[in-house]
């Protein structure tokens, strides 16, 4: 019986050379085409049968797009132009949804198409952006990535999702429920494991972006009021970091397989994100035992579901620097039980092989279902 081939599209690595890995132990076909350098393939657990980089061939492109960003446009029609020339016929196709022309031509050739949405639908997205930037005006994302993002939407035949609240987006944008599958994000836990000393110099840390987006705003004021030790970890966006204040601690972002030496040094995690498909950091701070505030936007309320004490995870009530401070205060007591496995055997729901575990049961059943179709 021949493979099913399932071809994945991509920019950068996001969590497709994961997901492409996790296929590729489940039997499939897989070939990723991306963007991401070879070696970091590699890195990552895919040999050279699996993945086609076209890093050496569109670095200038990405090199002109960053000095000039009118670019952008000519940059993204352009890769999906090779990609839908290069790419290999397939039963299967899941794709970033800032592809068209590929996506198109293997749905013409009888491929399945599934999208790949990290965040809530692109109309609500730019709705939640515009209210944190207070400017109806202004072009919070380019007109160009709604339009293509509304085009993949109608293209696809499944979106995957990694949390409730983009399936609620979706819904509310009337998108077909039928047609979303939601598949938490993994983590590898051989990187992200737990430690059990008590003597932490950080009361809390913060992994990813500081930016408005990330609630970092109600950070600052939520530290100071409480002055507590804050270490973050990640790029400055759009919001200064306060260097002048001594219990803050800022780290530029660093290598993923780092990340554990800084969330082991912190009691607890705080993200309370106002837009966040899901945010890989909450898994990986889980991982490491860390009691958990998070936002209804994120993925903690589907990570919370997920884990075996619960009560680990505090979700902030509403966006107010009020909500934040009683939501830390809860965490920390949760810490005082550090001696608690919080995930406990649930852990391994949230592993990379779970997450392929899930999408291949679900591959598994849109194969039958068409099969059954035919008959």
């Amino acid at each position: 019986m021949n493979k099913i081939k399932i071809n994945l599209l991509s920019h950068g690595r996001f969590h497709m050379v994961d997901l492409t890995r996790e296929l590729k132990k489940q039997g499939f076909d897989v070939k990723l085409y991306s963007f991401v350098p070879p070696k970091m393939c590699k890195k990552y657990g895919l040999c050279n049968e699996d993945f086609y980089s076209l890093f050496y061939i569109l670095a200038p492109l990405v090199y002109i797009s960053r000095h000039f960003k009118s670019f952008d446009k000519i940059r993204n029609i352009i890769q999906d132009v090779i990609m839908a020339i290069i790419m290999r016929k397939c039963n299967i196709l899941i794709s970033l949804t800032g592809f068209i022309f590929a996506p198109k031509k293997a749905k013409r050739n009888g491929a399945t198409i599934i999208f790949e949405r990290g965040s809530k639908h692109i109309l609500e997205q730019e709705k939640i952006l515009k209210h944190i930037h207070n400017r109806k005006e202004i072009e919070v994302i380019p007109s160009f990535n709604i339009k293509r993002n509304l085009e993949a939407y109608n293209i696809a035949d499944y979106i995957s999702i990694a949390s409730h609240h983009v399936k609620e987006s979706f819904i509310k944008n009337n998108f077909n429920p039928n047609k979303l599958f939601i598949n938490p994000y993994g983590v590898d836990l051989s990187m992200f494991k737990p430690t059990l000393k008590k003597n932490k110099p950080y009361d809390v840390i913060m992994v990813g972006g500081w930016s408005y987006r990330k609630g970092c705003d109600l950070i600052i004021e939520a530290m100071k009021q409480m002055k507590l030790k804050f270490l973050h970890v990640g790029s400055i966006v759009d919001i200064p970091f306060p260097t002048n204040i001594p219990h803050f601690t800022h780290i530029d972002a660093v290598d993923q397989s780092k990340l554990i030496n800084y969330y082991h040094q912190a009691k607890i995690f705080l993200f309370p994100s106002r837009e966040d498909g899901f945010g890989m950091v909450l898994s990986q701070a889980m991982a490491c035992n860390l009691p958990i505030v998070g936002s209804p936007n994120s993925g903690a309320p589907d990570l919370k579901e997920m884990i075996a004490i619960q009560d680990c995870i505090t979700i902030i009530q509403d966006y107010t620097i009020d909500s934040v401070i009683n939501a830390v205060n809860q965490a920390l007591q949760q810490y005082n039980k550090l001696y608690e496995v919080y995930a406990g055997e649930a852990v391994n729901n949230l592993t990379w092989e779970a997450y392929g575990n899930r999408y291949a049961n679900f591959i598994n059943k849109i194969i039958s279902d068409k099969t059954q179709h035919l008959l």
